[in-house]
């Protein structure tokens, strides 16, 4: 049980810590992203202007941290070239002083690619364009800013928060791993605790049962049946069936690591169990189809499974009306064994299909109690089923049926039961 609580703990706080861990790095390298642009793009505004002469240079302080300061030293970092385009595309003029790897050719099919994009303002490769109109001879000025000093920049935020996040990742994985058992504790202790009262009370009150049913049978004897005898060992036995289920649900909570696991023949604990409900079911007059494929084998402790179909099989019978049906499949889907009890019943339950799992649930007090359920039966099935490391779901289907399906994984080894 703390193993379990354990696992859950850390799976929920590692599971918390990655995604602050993914919004927080997240955020810092969208951030750098949007600013790097933001920045570019106010750069070569800068320096379009200055081609232009639309302003005459001068020195301005940024207004906020995140805005570049517009001044000589901002332009003299700069890396870009021009290209001058007359009025019929033909260009006249090219500018790449500032750039050393980018030749006047270059620079040239540069700005023609640009020019079929027929846009003022795009990227081409590493370079941010823009272009405006010369209002002194109606020329087009194209300036290239080089941004490959902004794309390494942002790859290396990347690359160190991506490390980052992984190195605390690893340090907070540690340390939860550390604080799991002493955080979880209190509550394993508390679990096993009301485990441990149930059983011992199961105990206790086994023989004070075993007493009263004794003392009402022998006042029959000598004083024969009347309603408030039957009554006392009616509600007596009722007692003890919820006595014992409350005692296989509590074993059933045990851990794995206690049952005595080995690979059995599924297909054939199958046919055994509906031997011995073939009698409840007569009685019933209850119509029994199956569709069960052969040597079926999973590795489960034997008293569990036996137990499982019992639950499973015990609730079909019960709750099927007279001369209905009950349809039993068992396929194996790859890896997987899928376990069908489909039953009629009179009345399909009020509550959503998997709520009926649930400890003491029943949806239908009166109809429970004529058919002697106490609520314990399909937990102990869930129960039983997750400890096997398989899952167990319920569906209703129209007019007025419910199947229940158990699904685990199939073992490898096929020996002789």
């Amino acid at each position: 049980m703390i193993k379990t609580l354990q696992k859950r703990f850390i799976f929920s706080a590692m599971l918390a810590i990655s995604i602050l861990l993914i919004v927080l790095l997240g955020a810092i390298n969208v951030g750098n992203i949007l600013l790097s642009d933001r920045q570019s793009r106010q750069m070569a505004n800068m320096l379009l202007n200055e081609e232009l002469r639309v302003q005459p240079p001068r020195e301005e302080r940024p207004r906020d941290f995140f805005k570049l300061p517009m001044d000589a030293n901002t332009k003299m970092s700069a890396i870009y070239f021009t290209v001058q385009v007359g009025a019929d595309n033909t260009i006249f003029g090219v500018n790449t002083e500032r750039i050393a790897d980018i030749s006047d050719e270059d620079a040239e099919s540069l700005c023609m690619q640009a020019m079929e994009q027929n846009k003022s303002e795009g990227k081409i490769q590493n370079f941010l364009f823009r272009s405006a109109e010369n209002q002194r001879d109606g020329s087009l000025i194209f300036l290239f800013l080089d941004t490959t000093v902004q794309q390494r920049t942002i790859l290396r935020v990347a690359f160190f928060s991506l490390t980052a996040g992984i190195l605390c990742f690893a340090a907070m994985l540690l340390l939860v791993i550390l604080i799991s058992k002493k955080a979880i504790r209190p509550i394993a202790e508390n679990i096993e605790r009301q485990k441990q009262f149930v059983t011992d009370a199961g105990h206790e009150i086994k023989t004070p049962l075993a007493i009263i049913l004794a003392n009402a049978e022998a006042m029959e004897l000598y004083e024969g049946e009347n309603k408030w005898l039957k009554n006392i060992r009616e509600q007596t036995v009722r007692l003890n069936g919820l006595m014992q289920n409350l005692l296989a649900l509590a074993k059933a909570d045990e851990n794995q690591n206690v049952m005595r696991m080995e690979d059995l023949s599924f297909s054939s604990e199958i046919s055994e169990a509906l031997e011995i409900f073939s009698e409840p079911m007569r009685l019933k007059e209850l119509k029994l189809s199956t569709q069960i494929e052969q040597d079926l084998f999973l590795r489960a402790d034997r008293e569990q499974i036996r137990r499982l179909l019992s639950v499973l099989l015990d609730n079909a019978v019960k709750y099927s009306p007279p001369k209905g049906e009950i349809l039993i499949t068992c396929k194996c889907d790859g890896k997987k064994i899928d376990f069908t009890v489909k039953n009629q019943c009179e009345n399909l339950p009020d509550c959503p299909a998997e709520k009926l799992f649930d400890r003491f649930y029943r949806s239908d007090l009166a109809r429970a109690r004529e058919t002697g359920g106490y609520g314990i039966g399909l937990s102990i099935a869930k129960t039983i089923v997750e400890s096997l490391g398989g899952t167990i779901h319920a569906a209703y289907f129209p007019p007025n049926q419910i199947a229940f399906t158990a699904t685990f994984p199939q073992s490898a080894k096929k020996s002789a039961n």
